[in-house]
């Protein structure tokens, strides 16, 4: 709202803004763009996704090794073959849950599902590509711009999901410095938290894997 009065032979205008911002506004402020600037690919990006990359003409057919055909795919760009082998063996899952009363049985049974999560992951990406992503957020109050960004984002899900929401809550942190009262923002999750249904049934996943290490693995 912007206000005017004269002061002699002055005029004078006052602009007013609420003091009391709704987070929402400040979600709605937020967007997700493509990241152009970012070159790396995903599986250098990030840690545990070291793999050699191998072309194999032909198709899956012509694949004999049951595990090489876990990673077997085709390129998105150029259809060329490939079969990917990850280099890490366990990641050290297998020492970390044996150490915490896991048997051996269980131990491995983790180490080949983190494997194959991460050949499915890294196939993926050869075959269908990937995307980079930036979340921004710019808000103006009285002339003044708060803004927080994040860039080099490779999940679009991940960043509607929660990104979005960390930048936003960066922003509502700014403008209560400055002053303001934000009012309506989530409580903050704690890492562990499952926020979605493919995250809660992982959890239920991880809980039931613990408790068979005191059940008929254990005995093993």
């Amino acid at each position: 709202m912007r206000k005017q009065f004269r002061d002699g032979d002055t005029m004078i205008a006052v602009e007013t803004a609420p003091a009391v911002i709704d987070f929402q506004a400040i979600v709605d402020a937020t967007e997700i763009v493509e990241d152009h600037e970012e070159t790396m690919t995903p599986w250098d990006h990030c840690d545990g996704f070291e793999h050699d990359y191998i072309e194999r003409p032909g198709s899956l057919e012509h694949v004999d090794n049951p595990r090489d055909m876990q990673g077997w795919g085709r390129t998105w760009d150029r259809g060329e073959s490939f079969v990917i082998t990850l280099k890490n063996d366990d990641y050290g899952i297998y020492q970390h849950m044996r150490a915490r009363g896991a048997t051996r049985q269980v131990a491995r049974e983790a180490v080949a599902l983190e494997r194959r999560r991460t050949l499915a992951q890294i196939v993926k990406w050869y075959s269908e590509g990937w995307q980079w992503y930036g979340v921004k957020c710019e808000f103006t109050v009285l002339d003044d711009v708060y803004e927080a960004s994040v860039w080099g984002v490779d999940d679009f899900d991940y960043a509607s999901r929660d990104v979005v929401d960390e930048i936003a809550g960066e922003v509502a942190y700014q403008l209560e410095k400055a002053g303001y009262t934000v009012t309506g923002k989530p409580e903050a999750r704690r890492p562990w938290e499952a926020t979605t249904r493919e995250h809660k049934k992982a959890m239920l996943e991880r809980r039931l894997l613990e408790q068979s290490w005191a059940g008929e693995f254990s005995r093993k």
